[in-house]
């Protein structure tokens, strides 16, 4: 890798008159500025922004906290963190906390170390012990998961947005509709979806069916296998991902089970597996884009609102399809 010395031997400069180039500091003619810019091109060089934060003490990485980095929806989401980040100058750091946010502590301490700008934490759920390894001058926000204490956050109303999912479904005409959850132990995302979700059935006079994955792909089946255990004429299964809801469709599938004509089926996320699937996701769909770039917004100029709830809306795609009304109660 070339370096502020490679590049100077190149251009015929001092190191310095490189590091001013570089920098965008005065004190050299545009002669000597167009070869500096022409050595930096011919050797590639990239500047350390890591080391010269650590030197300057200027905060140039953004640290992202995640529990499974390659899922769809925090894919989604960091589109939007690395285009806000990389338009401010900053430098994404990424981290997988693990379950039960076992790996937190270390990557905390990392962003620490860094002098992070600041830490978003997506779908993680904050702890007095990691706000207090972060320390008290780190910045962070959570993103697509909302705290009751009113930590700083950008999210949906998951609550209702799971009551409207469910209302969409009874509004096709469904009445047996077999809830798929997401980790059953995250009370700040699954815990109020299922509130949701439950609330939609008993204002209908109809019993929650309910079965539990961890928003994952591999473990539809399984939580599929609940559901049907429970009520093997479900005509509607909402999943509480994107993922676990592909992963029905194509079990379903595999089964003999036609989507929609036989089993409708809708996600949650409007992540891109929804569109690579046949049939096509309907889905409750979160900005997830515009989380990120709102999540890094907020890092960088601290006195903007704390907490921002974003709308959702139902994407209706070929996933889902009406029920007869014949014989059952009209969705009021």
């Amino acid at each position: 890798m070339a370096t502020i010395r490679d590049v100077a031997r190149r251009a015929g400069v001092s190191p310095a008159t490189v590091s001013r180039v570089v920098n965008g500091l005065p004190g050299y003619t545009d002669a000597t500025r167009q070869r500096v810019e022409r050595a930096l091109d011919e050797l590639r060089y990239e500047p350390d922004t890591l080391a010269r934060g650590l030197k300057t003490r200027q905060s140039v990485v953004i640290g992202v906290l995640t529990p499974v980095v390659s899922d769809a929806l925090t894919s989604e989401i960091l589109r939007g963190v690395e285009a806000a980040a990389q338009n401010s100058g900053h430098t994404v750091m990424l981290g997988r906390s693990g379950p039960h946010a076992v790996l937190a502590p270390g990557y905390l301490r990392t962003f620490r170390t860094y002098r992070a700008a600041g830490v978003l934490l997506i779908s993680v759920e904050i702890t007095p012990e990691m706000r207090q390894t972060l320390g008290p001058g780190t910045p962070f926000v959570a993103v697509a998961i909302r705290d009751g204490r009113a930590f700083p956050s950008v999210a949906i109303d998951d609550e209702k947005a799971a009551y409207d999912g469910t209302r969409y479904l009874l509004g096709m005409g469904h009445r047996r509709i077999g809830c798929m959850g997401g980790d059953i132990t995250s009370t700040l995302v699954n815990t109020p979806r299922l509130r949701g979700y439950t609330r939609a059935m008993r204002e209908m006079g109809l019993t929650p069916v309910i079965a539990h994955g961890n928003s994952l792909y591999d473990s539809a089946p399984g939580a599929l296998d609940e559901l049907l255990a429970q009520d093997p004429a479900l005509t509607a299964v909402f999943a509480f991902s994107d993922e676990m809801a592909v992963a029905t469709i194509n079990e379903l599938q595999q089964r003999g089970r036609s989507v929609p004509e036989d089993v409708s089926v809708l996600g949650f996320d409007n992540t891109r597996t929804a569109v690579h699937v046949n049939p096509a996701l309907t889905t409750v769909a979160q900005p997830l884009e515009l989380m990120g770039r709102l999540a890094v917004e907020r890092i960088l100029t601290p006195g903007g609102p704390s907490v921002r709830v974003l709308a959702h809306r139902i994407l209706e795609r070929d996933s889902v399809a009406s029920v007869p009304a014949a014989g059952q109660r009209a969705f009021a």
